[in-house]
């Protein structure tokens, strides 16, 4: 071997030990994705975000050669968990947040060490309206009849909600400034889980809970419990005896939106490598068929520009809400 061979290769080897201490993979690893994709979710097992995460994990592969995905499940603090768990990683497109509306009111409120400008857009994938259930023996026909009662009978409402913190208690919030009526007047009972409170219902432990139509529709169906309203701008194609919070005079719009984010500094690539496979995702006809079971909306709002700009000023809003700077 020569001088100048043995000179080259110790300039190679350098190198390539230089690029991975200062946290480079070397260019037969630059290829994305090369490992695991961890979709991480912050709701529970049977949440609607759940369910999506898996379904999204499922399919992923499907229209990103060469991806392997997993749903990995980080509980606690309305999401803030599964932010700390996201922020502490690096920016690379192997860790991913399948969040909803409850991310920005964690952000908003001043939950978490982070804001909205520690993450971008990738896709907004649902929309899914809230509404309110009760009884189908309940004495209210209306949101107004229910509105009245409590006037009446202040305090004695018991009224649930997924969390003390997150879009349940949110949408409970606009449905009472709306009516005129303080929070002290209701007694708002949080839970986790959707299935806890229909159970709560049906065994009168609660007079009221925020559910979403996929949520509720099997007790509707069985003729136990009834959606006294939604909180939508029109009625529900497939409920059209459902009426909105607006017909009877509550000008009130409040729907979970379901999405996924990643950290800032994620490259542009990647961002939108991501967000053209998950695209092709909705027009999948097995996505289809998922999403017609739970019957949600469309959440696309275009590339992960557009869904960047709506969610930092979600939280903007959301922010002047809470009376936080």
């Amino acid at each position: 071997m020569t001088k100048f061979t043995k000179t080259k290769l110790w300039f190679t080897s350098c190198a390539v030990a230089g690029a991975m201490v200062l946290g480079f993979a070397p260019v037969a690893d630059a290829k994305y994705p090369n490992r695991t994709i961890e979709i991480v979710v912050k709701a529970g097992p049977g949440s609607g975000a759940n369910k999506l995460g898996h379904k999204v994990a499922q399919l992923l592969p499907k229209y990103l050669p060469g991806a392997n995905a997993v749903a990995l499940y980080k509980k606690g603090g309305s999401g803030a968990v599964a932010q700390a768990y996201i922020q502490k990683r690096k920016a690379n497109g192997y860790h991913i947040f399948l969040d909803t509306t409850t991310t920005a009111i964690v952000l908003s409120r001043g939950k978490v060490p982070f804001t909205e400008y520690d993450w971008e857009g990738i896709i907004r994938l649902q929309v899914d309206p809230q509404g309110v259930g009760v009884r189908k023996d309940a004495p209210w026909k209306t949101y107004g009849d229910m509105v009245k009662w409590v006037k009446k009978n202040p305090g004695k409402l018991r009224w649930a909600g997924a969390h003390s913190v997150g879009m349940d208690p949110y949408t409970v919030d606009l449905l009472l400034q709306s009516a005129k009526i303080k929070k002290s007047e209701i007694k708002y009972v949080p839970t986790r889980k959707a299935n806890k409170m229909k159970a709560m219902l049906l065994g009168n432990h609660i007079d009221a809970a925020i559910l979403n139509p996929g949520e509720i529709i099997d007790q509707v169906e069985a003729g136990t419990l009834r959606m006294l309203g939604v909180a939508w701008t029109e009625r529900l194609k497939p409920y059209p005896d459902w009426p909105t919070f607006k017909e009877g005079g509550f000008n009130v719009k409040a729907a979970i939106w379901r999405g996924v984010i990643t950290k800032k500094g994620t490259s542009k690539k990647i961002i939108n490598t991501l967000a053209g496979a998950m695209k092709k995702i909705l027009d999948d006809p097995e996505y289809k068929k998922f999403i017609s079971k739970r019957f949600v909306l469309s959440g696309y709002l275009g590339g992960p520009k557009e869904f960047t700009e709506y969610f930092r000023n979600e939280v903007k809003s959301l922010r002047k809400h809470f009376g936080k700077k």
